[in-house]
């Protein structure tokens, strides 16, 4: 994508993300079959084209809406299935959602969007229509070196529930000792378990649904269904009030624990966890790296950087038979991985501080951006290639 496609993603996407905050209104999406989804997005997609043709868009946010809606009621089919595709609908279907809600419209980026997008649906309805190139899960799961990977992979989760019950104590301690610099130091490092796990946290939805909610699920910040870390975020960050923080950091630690349980009592399928990791990697080049998970603390490298060390302890369980079936995929990952924690490093320290991700320059902000994107790209084609 163009450098100039690549700023419009990260500008827009954090004006569209932010001023929605507190405003947000849930709706249910009727889901719908796989082939009559994908056929209704590519009828909408050529009907934009149409407009777009004649330089005359109406109702452009209407379409960032209606786009917004058919995708959602069958992306969580093409997930798992066709994760390579998903992640190339979703590269271009992003940028042009924000696109298409900002107030001066600019044409020739949304065609180019439009077009690439029509190209990647195109890819996703042949291979419906020729039952070709979806994720084989009976392949994965009867893997014997997978199953061993499987057993590694849940013992390393179980060691970041217990890391997270640990870390979320000494939020709770410090945010009842009064002292904000360490309740706030406290905060970043009680993230990092969290974060590593999260290609395989919709395993406990319920649990990370009071966890990690953002504001934009609810009324405003001061909902009371509004709790887990970022509820304290806002507390500690914004409204730097340790006592109103003391109630959701004993809440949070209270979770935490039944999160550990959950884990225990959970076993982690190789399908699961290899088709998450990609997942996981899209959504942090496509949202997280916009700053709207940690959009009071700043801590978006240290977040994003626990996400990718969760995407290393994956990867390096399957790597030895990724390297049997592509080679070159697995050298491609391996450099990419190096070249993403290296420039976060550069970024903001390891450690309980770190440097606000809205602060630093936007050139470096969208070179992450690229690098994360980088990764991406080989990542979600592991779960084919571990398959074939």
């Amino acid at each position: 994508m163009k450098k100039s496609l690549q700023m419009l993603l990260l500008t827009t996407a954090v004006t569209v993300v932010l001023a929605g905050c507190g405003k947000t209104e849930t709706t249910e999406v009727a889901k719908v079959p796989l082939k009559d989804g994908s056929a209704k997005l590519v009828t909408s997609i050529d009907g934009l084209k149409g407009q777009l043709d004649t330089s005359k868009v109406k109702d452009a946010k209407k379409w960032a809406d209606q786009l917004e809606e058919q995708w959602a009621s069958f992306e969580d089919e093409v997930k798992p299935k066709y994760p390579e595709l998903y992640f190339k609908i979703e590269k271009f279907l992003t940028p042009l959602q924000a696109a298409l809600k900002e107030d001066k419209l600019d044409l020739p980026t949304l065609t180019a969007l439009n077009t690439n997008l029509k190209a990647a649906l195109t890819e996703l309805t042949t291979s419906i229509a020729d039952n070709k190139g979806a994720v084989n899960k009976d392949v994965i799961e009867a893997s014997a070196a997978l199953k061993e990977a499987a057993k590694s992979y849940n013992k390393y989760v179980q060691d970041q529930g217990n890391q997270l019950v640990t870390l979320l104590d000494q939020l709770n301690t410090a945010v009842k000792s009064g002292d904000l610099k360490k309740a706030t130091e406290a905060y970043g490092l009680a993230r990092m378990p969290y974060e590593r796990i999260e290609p395989i946290i919709e395993t406990f939805s319920e649990l990370d649904g009071v966890m990690d909610a953002r504001v934009d699920d609810f009324k405003n910040e001061k909902d009371p269904a509004f709790t887990g870390y970022h509820r304290i975020e806002y507390l500690l960050f914004v409204k730097k009030n340790l006592k109103d923080a003391e109630p959701f950091a004993a809440r949070l630690l209270e979770d935490g624990k039944k999160m550990q349980q959950a884990i225990a009592a959970t076993t982690i399928a190789p399908t699961d966890f290899i088709a998450g990791v990609g997942e996981l990697m899209e959504e942090a080049q496509s949202s997280k790296i916009t700053g709207e998970e940690e959009r009071w603390s700043g801590a978006t490298v240290p977040v994003i950087r626990a996400n990718v060390e969760g995407a290393q302890a994956i990867y390096d369980l399957v790597k030895a038979e990724l390297k049997k079936k592509d080679a070159a995929l697995d050298e491609k990952i391996s450099k990419s991985l190096a070249t993403v924690i290296e420039t976060m490093n550069t970024l903001s320290p390891v450690g309980p501080t770190w440097n606000d991700f809205s602060k630093l320059e936007q050139a470096k902000q969208v070179d992450l951006k690229n690098k994360l994107e980088a990764l991406a790209e080989p990542l979600v084609k592991m779960p084919g290639t571990l398959s074939k």
